[in-house]
């Protein structure tokens, strides 16, 4: 009985992690280019107890001898699923998705350490909800970034994408070309997109923000096939669609039923240690 107590209680918890994984997705239903994960459970440690010593006594039975006492289960992994989220047309000209999996935007994160030392990193989001703010290297000019306030990285340069805050529109081309038209001028200013290809989403780090990193320095990922960038003439196995946002995958309804299922998984267990201290309860008032 208390090996049933413990298992149900190891159980419980494990449960409460999945539960918190589901209400995480549920959350961002409408998080624009959010993907959800899934949970996986593992059995633990199983105990085998040779209750019969008496094989004569087994003769004719169908099943294992002896009997075979789990201590529950745990999560095994939680798996980022990256298949593409529904599309959503804005005509808002700074709201770019892009269409085809595992495909990043790259844009630069600054964060200090303990030691007070300022780190500048590459970080990917799916997130194309794009913004203008000032430009705080260029007096006059404006800076492409996320909502989270990080500038896009420039294919060409490698530097954030800054132009004269007196433009007059800006076209996005399916290739990632954006071409930014000043008044009297048809020719406009180019500057490309930096996105790359993740080869093992299982690597994604998820940092918070809708953002993602890849442990490890990114020319290194790039020898080692993990990570693909590609040049401008590359053949591209993406599109970028202007005044388009990517939903979420998230499919509620498929969560809500998960959660209904793992709520009734917390119910069953919760009623073994019940039962368990009930059963414990009639031993101690058993007198001889």
């Amino acid at each position: 009985m208390n090996t049933q107590m413990v298992t149900s209680a190891n159980t419980l918890n494990e449960l409460q992690k999945k539960l918190d994984t589901l209400s995480h997705n549920v959350s961002n239903v409408n998080t624009v280019g959010y993907k959800r994960r899934g949970a996986s459970f593992q059995d633990l440690l199983t105990q085998q107890v040779n209750n019969q010593p008496h094989p004569h006594k087994e003769v004719g039975r169908q099943t294992p001898e002896g009997l075979r006492v789990g201590h529950g289960a745990k999560i095994g992994q939680t798996t980022l699923h990256t298949a593409q989220g529904a599309p959503q047309e804005t005509g808002r000209p700074l709201d770019v998705m892009i269409e085809g999996e595992d495909v990043y935007f790259r844009v630069r994160q600054a964060w200090v350490d303990e030691s007070g030392t300022e780190h500048i990193e590459t970080v990917y989001t799916r997130d194309g909800a794009l913004q203008l703010s000032e430009d705080p290297e260029g007096l006059g000019y404006v800076r492409l970034q996320t909502k989270q306030g990080l500038p896009l990285i420039d294919q060409y340069t490698g530097m954030s994408i800054s132009f004269d805050q007196n433009y007059e529109s800006i076209d996005i081309k399916s290739d990632g070309t954006v071409e930014v038209y000043y008044p009297d001028d048809d020719v406009p200013e180019e500057f490309q997109l930096s996105v790359a290809k993740v080869n093992r989403p299982d690597q994604l780090q998820a940092l918070g923000g809708n953002l993602f990193g890849l442990e490890g320095d990114e020319e290194a990922l790039l020898g080692d096939n993990v990570l693909r960038r590609f040049d401008v003439n590359d053949e591209k196995p993406y599109a970028v669609r202007q005044g388009m946002l990517e939903l979420s995958n998230v499919d509620l309804s498929q969560e809500l039923t998960e959660m209904i299922v793992t709520q009734r998984m917390m119910q069953f267990q919760s009623r073994s240690i019940t039962i368990a201290d009930e059963m414990m309860g009639l031993a101690n008032t058993i007198r001889g």
